[in-house]
């Protein structure tokens, strides 16, 4: 209630000051703006999901999936003559971040056509490996089925040839 001669309202008179209201309502514009923002980071976070999908995107394996380009190749120790596994062993780890396949061409040769292309072997396999993206290393067993009568003939080293194409 007023005392006489007191402009200012009191609670008893009806009127509640402001500083009884105000918190309450500063408290219910402060969940309205977090509310707010929660929403715009979720539009956002969709927005970007969106955008990082390729639609386009194919599986490595597929025929027409492209080959990666950006790579480094090591071969793991000398190509060796296993017969318990068929054939010459050639060992490979390959690092990329590209999305694709990656094909190795294989060949047993003998000493003249270790360095010298233009010899050509019957024993030649294509090896391709698919890569989905992201930083990856892959290490893997290529094998040159050769039998033990070709080994004697002289098939005892490998050449190994990246092929772009896969082709």
């Amino acid at each position: 209630m007023t005392t006489p001669g007191n402009d200012t309202p009191g609670p008893d008179d009806g009127d509640e000051p402001a500083a009884t209201t105000g918190p309450a309502r500063k408290h219910r514009r402060a969940v309205l703006a977090l509310v707010a923002i929660a929403a715009v980071f979720v539009v956002l976070g969709l927005v970007a999901v969106l955008i990082g999908q390729d639609p386009e995107e194919t599986d490595p394996l597929d025929a027409d999936a492209p080959h990666v380009a950006d790579f480094t190749m090591h071969p793991e120790g000398p190509c060796t003559y296993k017969p318990d596994r068929g054939g010459m062993v050639a060992h490979f780890e390959v690092r990329t971040r590209d999305a694709g396949r990656f094909t190795v061409d294989l060949a047993a040769v003998t000493d003249e056509g270790l360095d010298n292309l233009d010899i050509s072997t019957p024993h030649v396999v294509r090896f391709t490996v698919p890569f989905y993206g992201g930083q990856t290393r892959k290490q893997f067993d290529v094998v040159v089925p050769l039998t033990e009568a070709d080994y004697e003939h002289g098939y005892r080293k490998c050449r190994w040839t990246v092929n772009p194409t896969g082709a």
